[in-house]
C-alpha cells in the first residue's frame, strides 16, 4: 500500500517537476501586484466606482493571465518536459467531483476570513477592525496561502512546497508588521458624518491594497526563484530529449 501511495504522489507532483508552473504563476502574481499598486489610491467621493473598477480590472487580468499562462505552460510541457522525462496521464475527474473540489476550496478560503471578521467585531469595535485592516489582510492571506501549500505538499509529497508555505507565511507577517510600524489610519467615531468618515475609509482601503500588492509581489518573486532553482536542477538531470533506440 505504501508503494502505491508513493507512486500516486509521484504522478501528482510530476506537473511541478520542471519548475515552469511556479515561474509562470510567479509572473502572473507580479503582474497582479503591479495592477494593485497602480489601483491603490481612490479619489474622494468615488469609492464605489473605484472599488468596482479595481475588482473588474483584477478579474479581467486574472482571467486573461490564467488563460495565457496555461497555453504557455502546455507549450513548454509539450516541447521541453515531455520529450525529456515522458508524459504522465492522470485519470480524468468527473465534473461533479471538480465542482465539489472548487466549492470546498472557496469555502476554505472564505470561511476563515468571515470567522476572523466576526470574531474581531465581537471583540472590538468596527472602527478598530477597519483601522487594522492593512495589518490583518496580508497576514490572513499569507496564512491561507501557507495552509493551502502545506496541504498540497502532503497531497503530492512535494517537500519544497513546505518551504514555500513557510516563506509565504513569513512574507505575510513581514508586510503586516511593516504596515503596523508605519502607523495605522485613525477611524472617526461611528456617528461621524460621511464627509469625515469617507476619507479615512478610503485611506484604509488604499493602504490595505498596497499591503496586499506587496505580499503578492513578494510571493511572485519567491515562486519565480523556486521555479528557477527547480528548472535548473531538472535541466541538469535531463539535459537532452529522450531518443528511442532504432
Amino acid at each position: 500500500i505504501l508503494q502505491i501511495d508513493t507512486a500516486v504522489k509521484h504522478a501528482r507532483r510530476y506537473w511541478f517537476v520542471d519548475g515552469f508552473t511556479e515561474m509562470i504563476t510567479g509572473g502572473l502574481f507580479i503582474l497582479l501586484a503591479g495592477l494593485l499598486l497602480f489601483s491603490g489610491h481612490a479619489s474622494p467621493g468615488a469609492f464605489a466606482s473605484w472599488f468596482l473598477s479595481v475588482a473588474g480590472k483584477i478579474a479581467i487580468a486574472k482571467s486573461v493571465g490564467i488563460l495565457v499562462g496555461a497555453l504557455v505552460l502546455w507549450w513548454l510541457k509539450d516541447h521541453f518536459t515531455y520529450p525529456r522525462s515522458g508524459f504522465v496521464r492522470i485519470r480524468q475527474a468527473k465534473t461533479t467531483k471538480v465542482l465539489v473540489v472548487i466549492r470546498n476550496v472557496v469555502l476554505f478560503l472564505l470561511l476563515p476570513i468571515f470567522g476572523l471578521l466576526t470574531a474581531s467585531l465581537l471583540i472590538t469595535s468596527t472602527g478598530n477592525v477597519l483601522s487594522f485592516m492593512p495589518v490583518w489582510l496580508p497576514v490572513g492571506v499569507g496564512l491561507l496561502w501557507a495552509i493551502l501549500l502545506t496541504l498540497a505538499s502532503e497531497w503530492m509529497g512535494l517537500q519544497r512546497f513546505r518551504l514555500l508555505s513557510l516563506a509565504m507565511l513569513l512574507a505575510g507577517l513581514a508586510v503586516g508588521i511593516w504596515e503596523l510600524a508605519t502607523g495605522l489610519p485613525t477611524v472617526p467615531a461611528n456617528n461621524a458624518s460621511t464627509e469625515i468618515l469617507q476619507p479615512a475609509v478610503l485611506e484604509i482601503a488604499s493602504r490595505a491594497l498596497i499591503g496586499l500588492s506587496l505580499l503578492v509581489l513578494i510571493t511572485g518573486l519567491i515562486l519565480i526563484f523556486s521555479g528557477l532553482i527547480t528548472f535548473l536542477r531538472y535541466r541538469k538531470e535531463n539535459p537532452t530529449p529522450y531518443a528511442e533506440d532504432v
